[in-house]
Parts: C-alpha cells; structure tokens; sequence
C-alpha cells in the first residue's frame, strides 16, 4: 500500500505544472526533526496538481506523537466545510508520516465528486509497514465501515506506476533564501531617523533561518553656525549584519523570535568657512534581539518583517575641530589636544531599533 500511495506521489510530482496552489489549509504541530509544514504543503501541491474548482478549502490539522516503543503516530483531522473526520496513522518515522499525509490530502483534493463524510475518513495512507485507521466525527456519529475516498482516472492510472526511487518522502527540508528588495526605518544611533536599502541571503532547515544582511541608509546632513560661521556634516553610513531565527508559532504565518549582530561604518564629511573639507570614519559593532514575521504567499515567496533592537558596542562622538592654523575637517572622538577648540556635532545613541520588511524568495 505505501509503496502504491508513495509512486502516486511520484508521478503527480511529475505531471504538476504552474498552475494555482490547491484550497488547502494545513495546521501541522510535528516533533522536534519532523519536516516543517512548507516540506508537506509542497508535496501536496506537486501530487496534486491542477484541482477542480472547490466550494470549500479542506482544512487539515495535523499533529505527530511518539508512544514508548518508538512508534510515530499522526493523528490527521480533515474538515471540508460541515463535513469532519479522523484519520490515525502509525509509521516508523516523522518523513514516512508527512509523507503520507501529502498523499492523503493530495488524493482529497483531487477527486472529480463532491466529498463526503467516508472520503475525509477513508483509508489513510501509511508509511512503509505502518498502519492506518479512519473515523468519521460527522453529525450522525461514526460512519463505518470507512471506504477509501474516490480518485480521478489520472490518480488511478498513476497508482500502478512503478517507485523509481526507495525514497519519495516530502521535499528536502532546507531552502536557499534571498530577500530583496529589503526597506528599513532606524530609530538609532543616529539622532535622526534613518531610512535604508538593502538585501539579505541565506538558508532554512526544518524551523530554523539564518540570514546574512547588508543595509544603505540615506545620507544624513547637520548644519550649525558656530566657529565664526557656518558649517556642515555630512554622515554616510551602511551596515552589514547576521540574524539567526526559529520559527516557534504558524505554517502558512510565522512567528520566531532572533539573535542579530550587526557591524556599523560611518563616514563623515565636513566643510564650511573656517573648515577645510575633509573626511572621517570610523566602525563599531552592535548585538540584540529581534523578532521575525513571516507570511507564506507561495511555496515559493513570502512576506517578511522584522523588529529588532540592539545594543551599540560603541559609542563615537562626531565634533568639528579647528586648530589655531591651519583648519582641518571633521574629526571622530572626543579626545582633543588643548590647542584646538572642539564644537561639538552629534554623539551616537546607545541603543537602536530597527523596522524592516522585505519580500522573501524560496529557491
């Protein structure tokens, strides 16, 4: 029976084309290492193919326990509008169950007929030397015995096609990641406001995201008159940084908590009457906290937003210093020798938060 179900699998995997993503909504609440539920929902996508036109999404919520003897049991609760059933399957393994339960609900979605309450509660597929059992919890009570839900002549056709492989679990657990365009808001460490531009790429295994980012802000300018006349700053800054989150809420909509790190350049530009133009920078680092939202579109986009906040490692002072001749531009620091007269421009914040959203591409 697995064997049959699992290259029904196969060969819908191969006819699948880009068309709509099935009506389906999947709560999946599985053991530490079981696949996550984007793995099951693009199963079910590639199984299912193009599916006929639904008056109802079906809902399914899944959730995988372990007994003593080491036997993994998916208990599988299917509703399709009024209609409801239970489907218990027993397998070896966390892949063998999410495995079978794209065939199922891949098989639901694609029967021709109305569903009824013996199809949500018909003979479950299951994991190689497993065992299944369905029951009904429609309004009428049980319904026995259950019958397997009916299928369309391209399921049945695909069902006597030989297993090309030993393996056909749910897709492989890890994603490329990229996120561009990237927009960000900083509250920090500058005293205005910074708007940024930038992109970020990385993985995912199983719940787990690591992310590589870099970010442009808009340059920043401070005018004052001061030092006999006036002068100006200029501040050009970018920021390259990591995060590491984990997914602790959601398939479709993900909530994780984050670790960010981010290494900070600031160049400053200064110029006026009393002030030759002249540049400094300098470069500090920062570590924090953040918290990560993400919305599944497609199997492959979604919608990301992240709050972050960080604690600076460092905090520079930015003055305009003029010696008694000849005048320099800006300098970094609050350290000056007693020959030159400091006016001080702007000194960084210990803290920052920052705003960010972005689309995600799933390769």
């Amino acid at each position: 029976m697995a064997g049959v179900l699992c290259a029904a699998g196969l060969a819908y995997s191969g006819r699948a084309s880009a068309e709509p993503t099935a009506p389906i909504e999947l709560r999946w609440h599985p053991l530490e290492g079981c696949p996550s539920a984007e793995s099951v929902l693009a199963g079910v996508y590639k199984i299912a193919g193009t599916t006929r036109a639904a008056p109802n999404t079906l809902k399914a919520d899944a959730t995988i326990t372990q007994s003593s003897d080491r036997l993994f049991r998916l208990r599988l609760e299917i509703q399709s509008g009024n209609l409801a059933a239970v489907r218990n399957i027993d397998g070896k393994s966390c892949k063998d169950l999410a495995g079978a339960a794209a065939v199922a609900l891949a098989l639901l979605l694609s029967s021709e007929e109305p569903l009824s309450e013996r199809d949500l509660a018909g003979t479950s597929p299951t994991a190689a030397g497993a065992t299944a059992s369905g029951a009904n919890r429609g309004p009428d009570g049980p319904v026995a015995p259950p019958k397997p839900p009916p299928t369309s002549p391209r399921a049945a056709e695909s069902a006597t096609t030989p297993r090309p492989s030993a393996d056909a679990g749910p897709p492989r657990p890890w994603r490329v990641l990229l996120v561009a365009p990237l927009g960000a808001l900083s509250f920090g460490p500058m005293e205005r406001i910074s708007r940024g531009l930038g992109l970020a790429a990385g993985f995912s295994f199983e719940r787990w995201q690591f992310l590589a980012e870099g970010k442009l802000w808009a340059s920043q300018r401070e005018t004052a008159n001061d030092l006999g006349g006036e002068y100006e700053v200029g501040f050009d800054r970018f920021t390259v940084g990591a995060r590491g989150c984990r997914a602790v809420v959601g398939s479709v909509f993900e909530f994780a908590p984050c670790v960010v790190t981010s290494v900070h350049h600031l160049t400053v530009r200064g110029g006026g009457p009393n002030l030759v133009p002249g540049t400094d920078a300098v470069t500090w680092a920062s570590v924090g906290l953040g918290a990560q939202a993400r919305l599944l579109i497609a199997p492959w986009l979604a919608l990301v937003g992240a709050v972050d906040g960080e604690l600076q490692l460092s905090r520079p002072e930015v003055s305009v210093s003029v010696p008694p001749a000849p005048p320099t531009g800006p300098t970094m620091g609050s350290s000056l020798s007693s020959a030159q007269t400091a006016d001080p421009v702007q000194r960084l914040a210990p803290v920052a938060a920052t705003i960010s959203i972005g689309s995600q591409w799933i390769f």
